[in-house]
């Protein structure tokens, strides 16, 4: 898999007087600027397949290639996030397009997901030791 930037979607977003937002998303540090102002990614071998990059990008010029064993010929990801949710297409040899949602995790909604009180400063080891955070790294 990995991504694809389409040359002629991409902007640069402003660069070279800010950091471009699909440069700063992607955790990997794969994305650099050409000197035509335009993003690429270093080696696709290298991409985690995050999507990070694909959902950031204001202009949807970065697309995930799907595998073939899933699409076919140059089936392909994208998306969009919103504050609430984020919109994928994806689009298969033919030009078929399925759009479907998944709901964003901001604050509100992990907030539904996430009990604090059933979280503690205590780590349980699978010998049934248990230590607290900072007893972790004594002994070193």
């Amino acid at each position: 898999m990995g991504i694809l930037i389409d040359q002629n979607s991409c902007n640069g977003c402003g660069f070279p007087e800010s950091e471009t937002p699909c440069n700063m998303a992607c955790p990997g540090d794969l994305i650099f600027m050409q000197s035509n102002g335009k993003a690429e990614i270093c080696c696709n071998a290298d991409c985690w397949d995050c999507c990070a990059c694909i959902k950031i990008c204001p202009q949807q010029a970065i697309e995930l290639q799907l595998p073939f064993e899933i699409t076919g010929k140059e089936g392909s990801l994208k998306a969009r996030a919103y504050r609430e949710k984020t919109v994928w297409t994806a689009r298969d040899a033919n030009g078929n397009e399925e759009i479907f949602e998944t709901p964003a995790r901001n604050e509100s909604s992990l907030k539904n997901l996430i009990n604090p009180e059933e979280f503690s400063d205590v780590v349980d080891s699978y010998k049934g030791i248990s230590k607290s955070f900072t007893d972790l790294g004594q002994g070193i």
